[in-house]
């Protein structure tokens, strides 16, 4: 049997409709009519508004307009919202809602290569049809979530709790390569080697210890993420992680690895006020402390230890400091 599922799951929420469309009229219809029929239904004017709050606790379905042409220069559009969801690698299903604009139809169906399983509708579909819809997007999230969490304990596991060494030998006992040769191919002590790849496989695995659950659990993983090694697989997911800090969350949290004091940051960041006798600043910084700990997933109890946690991280995969953000967010001001 797996071992048990880390603090990762997040408290189960309600099961929602999350509207998002920059149109008044057509949002509050729409929220209005799902009511009526007993969806339980928010509505969002923007993506800002919807990215705001973290992802992955949130349930439900999405519906997505693609243009927002009635939104302010530089606001996102449903495309983007809809990258933000695959980037955030959000559960939800999404169904998008096109309008009688010429390209619409077109956008939605490029999506299609990035995830399979999202729905297109005019938004002039009757609203049965659309209500049929969204009840088995409904029906089918929480098979949908339970995937990803599994694939996020998995994560978890190869980058948190497995050793560079585990991994590097569970790698090639991926391959059906014998203790031996792994001893020769590493330089290692056959003794060890075994005692590494009982740990790997005990930490990844549970009680069991064979190849074949080894290759069922792990060689999707691998697959869907597109590299050939848990070495790499750790690697490419502390980038990805790294990847969803704005500038200010990642500032932070490197500060706060360097072991910077709160009042360091707070006087780097011009929250510090020599008057403040309340020293409000450890409430910013440990607001803006936290997002950032919460976006890299670290999970331990306390927020020394997952600040902690996430310098082991990047000690053992050697990334000290930091790498840059690939596509950064725009930094909020507060947390």
């Amino acid at each position: 049997m797996p071992p048990p599922a880390t603090m990762l799951s997040p408290a189960p929420e309600p099961l929602l409709v999350h509207v998002i469309d920059d149109y008044d009229k057509f949002r509050d219809s729409l929220l209005y009519n799902l009511r009526a029929d007993g969806f339980e239904a928010r509505g969002y004017p923007s993506g800002e508004q919807f990215l705001a709050e973290p992802l992955w606790p949130r349930r439900g379905v999405v519906t997505l307009d693609i243009d927002f042409d009635l939104a302010p220069p530089g606001a996102m559009n449903g495309r983007q919202i809809f990258a933000q969801l695959l980037r955030h690698r959000c559960p939800m299903p999404v169904v998008f809602l096109t309008g009688p604009h010429g390209n619409d139809v077109r956008m939605a169906v490029q999506q299609v290569k990035y995830r399979s399983d999202v729905d297109f509708l005019p938004k002039h579909t009757p609203p049965d049809e659309l209500k049929a819809t969204l009840r088995h997007c409904l029906a089918r999230e929480p098979a949908l979530r339970q995937a990803a969490e599994e694939e996020r304990r998995l994560l978890q596991i190869v980058l948190d709790v497995m050793t560079q060494a585990e991994r590097e030998v569970i790698g090639l006992v991926l391959d059906n390569t014998p203790n031996k040769t792994i001893a020769l191919l590493l330089s290692k002590n056959e003794g060890v080697v075994e005692l590494q790849r009982t740990s790997g496989l005990q930490k990844l695995l549970g009680d069991s210890r064979s190849i074949m659950v080894l290759g069922e659990t792990v060689g999707p993983l691998l697959r869907r993420h597109e590299v050939k090694s848990l070495v790499a697989l750790a690697e490419q997911e502390l980038d990805h992680r790294l990847g969803l800090l704005d500038p200010l969350a990642r500032e932070v949290l490197t500060a706060a690895i360097a072991k910077h004091s709160h009042a360091k940051i707070a006087r780097a960041h011009g929250w510090f006020d020599e008057a403040d006798r309340e020293r409000r600043y450890l409430t910013t910084v440990d607001g803006h402390l936290d997002r950032a700990l919460m976006l890299v997933q670290a999970d331990e109890d306390q927020q020394v230890s997952r600040v902690s946690q996430v310098r082991k991280w990047m000690n053992s995969l050697g990334y000290f400091p930091p790498c840059s953000p690939s596509s950064p967010s725009p930094s909020p001001s507060s947390p």
